[in-house]
């Protein structure tokens, strides 16, 4: 099991306490996410998988996978010290304040455009997606729960809208270290902002590395693709300020954007509204006022964060 691919993964499981993230590449939305940090706990992973395959994949375990979809998986290193916020300090519509305050984890779903061969926008209305019960670090992986550390809407559809937020819907609150009890830094616009740039950085970068590759991407001059990009934001608090760092998580093409919920259903109305002013739009009119568009500048919600038309 651990030669080939794994083996460098067996080599780091030896010499760190680390943990990593099982993602199975043919599921989605969630489905048999793993956490471990041990050989043992990986081989037993797979066990309890394969134990589970003829049991019903609707079984009361959330996230339950059948083993034909882990032909194929992801392993990933899990990201600690996460930054946490609590998204009650920002109630919306029925949802009440909490009575006490505490940090959960989130992570940003961003959603992208790319057009022609190639321009990438990324929509500067983004969502914060928590968890749905507050923060513990990872522990013994043999009474491990998922829930603190797991953000994804498709595992919650039984709490409706209550950890969907829009991003500078969460201005003000309290930034929650996770070893200290030290909850005077807030959540600010300027924290928002080095955020949203970092985006815009890593994503540019991202899809320079995939023009590279053409085996798996190739651009089209007249076509464009909605992405669902996830992030997770890295808190280190030192003596002066918070320090955040953007990491991405993964691209989503064909995103679910019907988890989004009803009260937000606007920005997704919103977003179609602006990939035709910008993707559509000029093939109709012939004028291509993209071509004015400066990267780093934002028309119609939409940020340019890569031309490699222009560049070339």
């Amino acid at each position: 099991m651990w030669a080939d691919d794994l083996w460098e993964l067996g080599v780091s499981l030896e010499k760190s306490s680390s943990w990593w993230i099982l993602k199975p590449g043919m599921s989605d939305r969630g489905m048999g996410i793993r956490l471990f940090n041990t050989k043992e706990s990986l081989q037993q992973i797979f066990e309890e998988f394969e134990l589970s395959d003829d049991e019903d994949e609707s079984s009361a375990d959330g996230t339950a996978v059948v083993t034909s979809q882990l032909r194929h998986f992801v392993v990933q290193e899990y990201l600690p010290n996460p930054l946490l916020l609590d998204p009650f300090e920002a109630p919306v519509g029925d949802f009440p304040n909490s009575p006490e305050v505490k940090g959960y984890k989130f992570h940003l779903r961003a959603y992208c455009v790319a057009s022609g061969a190639l321009q990438v926008y990324l929509y500067d209305r983004i969502l914060a997606l928590f968890s749905s019960v507050p923060y513990v670090e990872p522990h013994d992986t043999t009474t491990l729960d998922l829930r603190p550390h797991l953000t994804n809407t498709s595992l919650q559809t039984h709490k409706g809208e209550e950890g969907v937020r829009l991003f500078d819907e969460l201005i003000g609150c309290r930034i929650f270290s996770l070893h200290e009890e030290d909850l005077s830094f807030k959540f600010t616009r300027d924290n928002m902002a080095e955020i949203v740039r970092q985006m815009v950085e890593v994503l540019g970068e991202t899809f320079k590395a995939a023009l590279e590759n053409p085996v798996h991407f190739q651009p089209l001059p007249n076509a464009f693709e909605l992405y669902g990009i996830d992030f997770l934001v890295v808190h280190s608090a030192t003596s002066n300020k918070p320090q955040l760092q953007v990491k991405l998580l993964e691209i989503n093409a064909e995103p679910a954007i019907e988890l989004t919920g009803p009260r937000l259903t606007w920005i997704l109305e919103d977003l179609f509204v602006s990939m035709g002013k910008v993707c559509v739009k000029p093939f109709l009119t012939k004028k291509h006022e993209v071509d004015k568009w400066e990267v780093g500048e934002t028309q119609n919600h939409l940020i340019k964060v890569l031309d490699e038309q222009r560049d070339r």
